[in-house]
């Protein structure tokens, strides 16, 4: 299930350019817990002691989509996973991976390689527009 999650770093950059959605885990002492299980407390009270939410790949995307307007897609062909983003208005087409992934054809190898490169994408289109 963990793999659901983006890891602490990644989830420490979304913080800060101002995630602060419900999630069902948290991130504390770069240690991942399931609210439930961290002493039973709400994520309200986590977060209250300087924890931070480890949100899943999907609540990122969303949040992109929704708080900066930016529609991410990963997608194969046939040489492997690349991914693309655009405006989420009108759909115009802002940039892609441009086959800059590892593998010989400049593409990801895995849909979660690809996937975590285009969230580090979102990460710094972002912090560029700051």
């Amino acid at each position: 299930m963990i793999k659901e999650f983006v890891s602490y770093e990644l989830a420490l950059e979304i913080k800060q350019l101002g995630f602060d959605e419900p999630c069902f885990a948290v991130y504390e002492n770069k240690k991942w817990f399931l609210v439930e299980v961290k002493n039973e407390m709400s994520y309200e009270s986590c977060l209250k002691l300087d924890v931070f939410p480890a949100p899943t790949f999907s609540q990122c995307f969303r949040w992109f989509r929704e708080k900066y307007n930016i529609l991410a897609t990963v997608y194969s062909n046939a040489s492997g996973y690349l991914y693309e983003w655009s405006d989420n208005v009108g759909g115009t087409n802002r940039g892609w991976s441009d086959y800059e992934g590892p593998n010989d054809s400049g593409v990801w190898d895995t849909y979660e390689e690809a996937e975590l490169a285009c969230l580090e994408k979102l990460i710094e289109i972002v912090k560029e527009k700051k």
